[in-house]
């Protein structure tokens, strides 16, 4: 049997009636619209279903039909099954001490994503992993139409929104002739391409361009290297009256850079962390494994670590303390 007709027949179990579905820390359109996508589809079998973000649903993304259906907490207890969705390693769940508590206890662990072999393959009960596809929602299209399920106009529009995002609005090489079949396909369900691209390639506040403004004007070409980078502290998002997730999207502006093979935004969390996000667009480049040498993980195309320390300029640039 199948990954995906085992999760199917999972969810018909008259013994398995509450679900949690998990998000990834520093939400992005894949994830979030994963969620919301799964949480109608097992809506649908008429049993309980609660989405959860640890960092909750960033506002370019509550356009989406359910997005305030998604919390920041609950009890592993009341759940029989933990699907966590669009991970790619348990430590970025932003639950991972409740997620392992909860599998000793005997709930079952589903794992949805397209990320590469991670610490969540071992723990979960049913992994449906394509590695190859553009995005998670890509895989959550394929579990619906294996179910011989409806898609309806508002998850036709998550599922497109999580794929635009992937993809780079269809830019990334992880952009198939199947992924736009299966575009093509949603938008004749429903889905609101003009919606999806007016929210997200067009939301820029005034704080976020402030930000990003402050990232492009830091950009250093380590020519050596064939790496742009950049920083960001704390301080500038407080001085910009921004936020976290409004760095969304700057990296991979900064990778179209023409002849350099990677891109690198360093920014500063509260927690005396450093994220470091990296893009490519360079065929011969894996920034996972760049990623991997300070403990992160990704895809080829982009990746991301964390460090402890904070950022501090010097008179010949940046370091990290």
């Amino acid at each position: 049997m199948s990954s995906i007709n085992k999760f199917i027949s999972h969810i018909k179990e008259e013994k398995n009636d509450n679900f949690l579905l998990i998000a990834h820390e520093r939400p992005d359109g894949d994830t979030i619209s994963a969620v919301l996508s799964l949480r109608s589809m097992i809506l649908s079998y008429k049993k309980k279903v609660h989405p959860a973000s640890s960092q909750g649903v960033p506002e370019v993304f509550r356009f989406l039909d359910g997005w305030n259906h998604i919390k920041e907490d609950f009890l592993t207890g009341d759940f029989q099954t933990i699907v966590l969705v669009d991970n790619g390693d348990l430590k970025r769940t932003g639950y991972m001490s409740r997620i392992i508590a909860a599998k000793k206890s005997g709930a079952t662990i589903v794992n949805i994503d397209h990320h590469p072999k991670n610490d969540i393959w071992k723990l979960a009960n049913i992994n449906i992993v394509d590695e190859k596809a553009s995005s998670t929602c890509e895989i959550v299209y394929n579990i619906f139409k294996h179910a011989g399920m409806q898609i309806s106009h508002q998850v036709a529009t998550a599922l497109l929104t999580g794929i635009y995002t992937d993809t780079g609005g269809f830019q990334h090489a992880t952009t198939t002739a199947k992924t736009l079949e299966i575009a093509s396909d949603l938008m004749s369900l429903g889905a609101k391409l003009k919606k999806i691209s007016g929210n997200i390639s067009n939301f820029k506040s005034v704080s976020m361009l402030k930000l990003w403004g402050i990232v492009l004007n830091r950009m250093v070409s380590r020519s050596d290297l064939g790496l742009i980078y950049s920083v960001i502290t704390r301080g500038d998002i407080q001085k910009c009256q921004a936020k976290e997730e409004d760095l969304a999207g700057v990296v991979n502006l900064i990778a179209t850079i023409p002849d350099e093979r990677a891109s690198l935004l360093l920014y500063e969390l509260p927690n005396d962390k450093i994220k470091g996000s990296l893009r490519t667009e360079n065929n011969e480049v894996d920034v996972s494994q760049i990623a991997s040498l300070f403990g992160g993980g990704g895809h080829k195309r982009a990746s991301g670590f964390e460090i402890d320390g904070r950022l501090r300029q010097t008179k010949d640039g940046w370091e990290v303390v």
